[in-house]
C-alpha cells in the first residue's frame, strides 16, 4: 500500500518512493525515514531540498541529474548517502553534512561541478570509489578519521589544486588523482606506505612532490611517464625508497629530509 498526496508517493514503511512535482523548493514530509532509489532522479525544477530529522538514509540515484539543485538542508539524523545519490547535480554548491553521517557511497557526488568545498563528519572512515570524481573541489584535506580512500575518488577534478593526505591513510589507491590537471600541491604524511598505479596519471601541473620514507611501494605507472621529459621532481630523504624509484624510472629527484609542505 502507499499514499499519494501533494506530489509525494510514500509507502507505509515511510520510504519516499517518488516525487512528481515541479516546485523549486521541496519540503519532504515529516515521518519519511528513507528517500528511495531514484525518487527525484532527473527532476530539473528543484533548487532546494529540506529534509525532516526523521530521514536516516538516501538511497542510490535519489537525486541523480537534478541539475538545478543548489541547496540541501539535511536531516540531523542522516546515517548514509548511497551510491550516485547526487550524481550530475551540476549546480549543487557547498553543503553541510550532518555529524550523524556514517557513510557516503561510490560516485555520490560525481560531476558536482560547483561543489568546491566539503567537510566529512568524524564517523566516516572510508571514501569510496569515485565519490568526488569530476567534482568542483579546489582544496581538500582528508581528515584523520579516514582510514581508506578507494580508487578514483578524486580523479578528473578540474579545479583541485591542493590535497593533504593524513598519516591514517596507508595506501594511495590506483587512479586516485588521475586527470586532475591543475593539482599542484600534494602533502603526503609520514605513515603512507604505498602509491599504486596511475595515482597521479595526467596530473599535468604537478611539478614537485615530497614522498616520505614510510613509502616502500610505488608502482611503476604511479606517475605519468610523460613527466620524465617534463618537470616532475621527486623529493625524499636520501635513503628513502622514493629516491630509488626516481632513479629507476628516470625522474628528476632531490634529497629533502623533511616534508617542506607539511605546514603550508
Amino acid at each position: 500500500m502507499s499514499t499519494d498526496s501533494n506530489n509525494f508517493k510514500i509507502n507505509t514503511v515511510t520510504f519516499l518512493n517518488e516525487y512528481r512535482g515541479t516546485d523549486e523548493e521541496v519540503v519532504i514530509p515529516e515521518g519519511v525515514t528513507v528517500i528511495g532509489k531514484s525518487a527525484f532522479q532527473g527532476n530539473t525544477s528543484i533548487k532546494r531540498i529540506v529534509m525532516p530529522n526523521t530521514v536516516v538514509g538516501i538511497d542510490p540515484y535519489a537525486f541523480k541529474g537534478c541539475r538545478s539543485l543548489e541547496k540541501i538542508v539535511f536531516s540531523e539524523n542522516l546515517k548514509y548517502i548511497d551510491e550516485n545519490a547526487f550524481d550530475f547535480c551540476t549546480n549543487l554548491t557547498n553543503i553541510e553534512l550532518p555529524e550523524s553521517l556514517e557513510s557516503i557511497g561510490s560516485y555520490a557526488f560525481n560531476y558536482c561541478l560547483r561543489l568546491t568545498d566539503i567537510r566529512l563528519p568524524e564517523k566516516i572512515s572510508k571514501i569510496e570509489w569515485g565519490t568526488f570524481v569530476e567534482s568542483g573541489l579546489k582544496d581538500f584535506t582528508i581528515p584523520q578519521n579516514i582510514r581508506e580512500v578507494d580508487k578514483f575518488a578524486f580523479s578528473w577534478c578540474p579545479n583541485l589544486k591542493r590535497v593533504a593526505i593524513p598519516s591514517s591513510i596507508t595506501v594511495l589507491s590506483g587512479g586516485l588523482f588521475s586527470g586532475s590537471k591543475n593539482l599542484t600541491d600534494v602533502i603526503i604524511s609520514d605513515g603512507v606506505e604505498a602509491i599504486y598505479g596511475n595515482a597521479f596519471e595526467m596530473c599535468d601541473s604537478l611539478e614537485r612532490i615530497f614522498i616520505p620514507a614510510s613509502v616502500t611501494i610505488i608502482m611503476e605507472n604511479a606517475f605519468d611517464q610523460r613527466k620524465r621529459k617534463k618537470k616532475l621532481i621527486i623529493q625524499a630523504p636520501k635513503d628513502a625508497y622514493a629516491i630509488e624509484y626516481a632513479k629507476k624510472m628516470h625522474f628528476k629527484y632531490e634529497y629533502v629530509e623533511e616534508n617542506p609542505y607539511e605546514n603550508s
